[in-house]
This record gives structure tokens, C-alpha cells and sequence, in this order.
């Protein structure tokens, strides 16, 4: 009997069925004939780039799963000649609440690591809470060297984490007053630096890799 495909690489082939999600990267709901559903990313145009930004996202999303925080399975593919990020769609997830914030608290340390700029989104619905209780973090295309919609945050991703005081600024609804104990406990839980570094292997830019090596350095220092 053959195997069957995987299902986000199957989906570009197999198509029934697109709809227009929320957001401003061109993201779309595409249902397949067997009736699972997927999510089709290509990036956003801001910094007139659309590839880089889809392969960043792709890259920040497979370091998330390397250091054990929950995201949708997720591949790259070629469509039309365009990169395409396709990602199971989270059957199933809510949407956050109050009760979710503790676990947003726990997930800190790897969210300022990785420059992640929109963990919850205008809308909160970048982050979704899953049947079983844990937080998957669905669109992380505001992390790493690159802002939501595609622009290049330049040299606000550096080698200093500067996050934990720029998330208690703009999400102080979840991050306000986070103590040096919390941050080294969501160190801890992650694995800290060498974790950190050895889940650079999963991030194809080269560049990035290195600034991430970096960065988780400078977290290191910080809880020391």
C-alpha cells in the first residue's frame, strides 16, 4: 500500500477549497478532499520582500518546536514559483483568555529570545489554546529579524534581548511585573543556553542563526 503523503505537502497539489483568513501576510484556510484543513502563509509585502519573510517565519517556527513549545507542523513548498509556508490547521483551539496567561508568563523566555514582537497579536489570535490545555503559537511572523507585516526591524534585532522590558510596555495585561525568578524559571524550563543554541541547527539563515546564538548569550548573562 502506498504511504500516504504528508498532509501540508499534499495540500498544494491536492486543492478543494481556500478561504481568506484575518491578517495582513495573505494567509488562507485551504481545505483538502479528505476534508483536513491546512494554513497557506507567503509572507507580507512591507519590506518588499515577500520570500525572506515567509522563510524567517518558517525558520522561527521550527526553533519554537525545537526547544519543545507547541506549534502547528509546518513546511515549506513552492507554489506558482512563490516559497509557500503550509501549516496543519490547529482543529480544535480556542481562543485565549485570562486563565492562558500564566502559561504565557511561563513561555517568555523563548518569545524574547526569538524577538517575537506580536506572541498574542492585535487580535489575540496569533496564540490558540489546544483541546489538551496547551498554548500553540500559530503565527510567529513578527520574530526574528522581521516586523508582522515584513519590514525589517534592522537594528532592534541585535545581540541584546531588550524584550522583557518592550513586552511589559506593550502586553502589560500579561507580562506586567515579571520578576528576574519567573525569567530564570522559563530559562530553566526551555533547557537555557544550550538548548537555546543547539536549536539554531533548525534555522536556515545563516545570519539569524548566529545573532540567536547570540541573543541566547545575552539571556544567560541576564539570569546568571
Amino acid at each position: 500500500m502506498r504511504e500516504r503523503p504528508d498532509p501540508p505537502l499534499e495540500a498544494w497539489t491536492f486543492l478543494k477549497q481556500e478561504v481568506r483568513l484575518r491578517g495582513s501576510t495573505g494567509a488562507a484556510l485551504r481545505t483538502l478532499p479528505d476534508g483536513r484543513r491546512v494554513v497557506v502563509k507567503r509572507g507580507g509585502a512591507a519590506g518588499g520582500n515577500r520570500e525572506a519573510h515567509i522563510r524567517n517565519e518558517f525558520d522561527m517556527n521550527r526553533y519554537l518546536n525545537e526547544l519543545g513549545l507547541a506549534v502547528p507542523d509546518a513546511r515549506m513548498t513552492t507554489e506558482d514559483g512563490r516559497p509557500t509556508m503550509i501549516t496543519q490547521f490547529e482543529e480544535g483551539a480556542k481562543p485565549i483568555d485570562e486563565e492562558d496567561y500564566p502559561q504565557l508568563r511561563r513561555d517568555i523566555v523563548p518569545h524574547a529570545l526569538i524577538s517575537n514582537w506580536d506572541v498574542v497579536g492585535m487580535d489575540y489570535d496569533n496564540v490558540l489554546r489546544r483541546p489538551d490545555g496547551r498554548l500553540t503559537y500559530v503565527d510567529v511572523g513578527g520574530a526574528g529579524p522581521y516586523r508582522a507585516q515584513g519590514a525589517p526591524k534592522g537594528a532592534a534585532f541585535g545581540p541584546t534581548v531588550n524584550e522583557f522590558a518592550s513586552f511589559e510596555d506593550h502586553m502589560p495585561e500579561i507580562y506586567h511585573n515579571m520578576s528576574d525568578e519567573e525569567i530564570g524559571q522559563s530559562y530553566d524550563q526551555y533547557g537555557g543556553v544550550d538548548a537555546m543554541t543547539d536549536a539554531t541547527s533548525a534555522i536556515q539563515n545563516p545570519q539569524v542563526a548566529d545573532m540567536m546564538r547570540l541573543r541566547a548569550q545575552d539571556i544567560a548573562r541576564r539570569v546568571a
